[in-house]
């Protein structure tokens, strides 16, 4: 019986009826904008109701913010450089995150202090085996903890693993090149290329160094209610510009260092540089408007290749949030009109 089969069994056997379950399904989608499976949808409702299940079906394609009892394979195409800080009690601490990739998706495995051993016998090109893990929302999508679940090195006997693509199949997804006009809510690895027709402001905001969720500062500390622990913060810095391409017009937003590299600044500088204008007199939204158009003024009308996923929002519609931001190669555009693919 497939897995699809075996959650509608168990959601009857709870009094529920199939178009109750239907229903529940697309409450599930579209609170996700589309960013899951049905099958993903029907763990998550079954988990809802107390129903625990066997998940070694369960695809990375179907991961969602605050699932636990985790159970996914993936193949290891790198890992990020391991980051020590100093937690507020004194104490060291280390973090880095393994990215992982099935047929589905891609997603990261954030490991923490004695787990960031682990990567010394890690390479790239190994299968991964989370068991029990939990998920939290990350800067790019969901990510994967450990918490009180293991990891398998390079398992035998799951038979996820004869789907998963190759190493250089993996390495090499292209982002699929599209027309503003074509973009729509869900859509991942949507390339584009554009002018930057509207500059918008920059904004800052007191993050989790983990999870880069917003900060609370009170009782002289800054708490990760996501976390639910006492953080040292790192500022972000956000810029929205509006890119036109004859077919179309859209809001992208550059994260952190992407915002970094689009107006070649660091943050640091950025932000005192706002913080000067609001201490001669402006509002902070102004102040913020003020400095964009008074020193990169230069970046209307310049012709941009971005690549990223695109989400919706209700109060400034369709949005293309930045992965990749690369440089417009006039030679390799013609090409590929030639070819027909631009």
């Amino acid at each position: 019986m497939e897995r699809r089969e075996v959650l509608w069994e168990q959601l009857h056997k709870k009094g529920l009826s199939d178009a109750e379950i239907e229903q529940r399904i697309q409450q599930k989608l579209d609170e996700v904008g589309g960013l899951l499976t049905e099958e993903g949808a029907l763990a998550i409702i079954a988990n809802e109701l107390g129903i625990v299940e066997e998940q070694e079906y369960l695809r990375i394609g179907d991961l969602v913010e605050g699932m636990s009892n985790v159970n996914v394979v993936g193949r290891v195409l790198g890992y990020t450089e391991p980051r020590e800080f100093q937690r507020n009690d004194g104490s060291k601490g280390a973090v880095t995150n393994v990215i992982l990739a099935d047929k589905t998706g891609k997603t990261a495995l954030t490991l923490w202090d004695h787990e960031v051993r682990m990567t010394e016998r890690i390479q790239r090109g190994d299968i991964l085996k989370i068991v029990d893990g939990i998920t939290r929302e990350g800067t790019r999508g969901v990510q994967i903890h450990l918490g009180r679940g293991k990891l398998i090195l390079n398992p035998e006997d799951d038979p996820r693993i004869d789907e998963i693509p190759s190493l250089s199949r993996l390495s090499t997804r292209p982002s699929q090149r599209r027309s503003i006009a074509e973009l729509e809510d869900g859509q991942k690895f949507c390339e584009i290329r554009a002018t930057i027709a509207k500059l918008y402001a920059i904004r800052f905001y007191d993050a989790c160094p983990d999870c880069f969720k917003r900060v609370e500062f009170k009782n002289n500390v800054f708490y990760c209610s996501n976390c639910k622990k006492k953080v040292d913060k790192r500022r972000i810095m956000i810029f929205e510009a509006g890119l036109d391409d004859c077919t179309g017009f859209i809001r992208a937003s550059f994260f952190d260092k992407k915002a970094e590299d689009m107006l070649s600044i660091k943050t640091s500088e950025a932000y005192y540089k706002v913080k000067d204008l609001v201490n001669k007199g402006y509002d902070l939204r102004s102040a913020q408007r003020h400095y964009i158009t008074s020193h990169h003024l230069s970046l209307l009308g310049q012709e941009i290749l971005v690549s990223g996923d695109v989400s919706y929002n209700e109060y400034t519609g369709l949005t293309l949030n930045a992965r990749e931001i690369k440089e417009l190669d006039i030679l390799e555009e013609c090409y590929a009109l030639l070819e027909g693919s631009a």
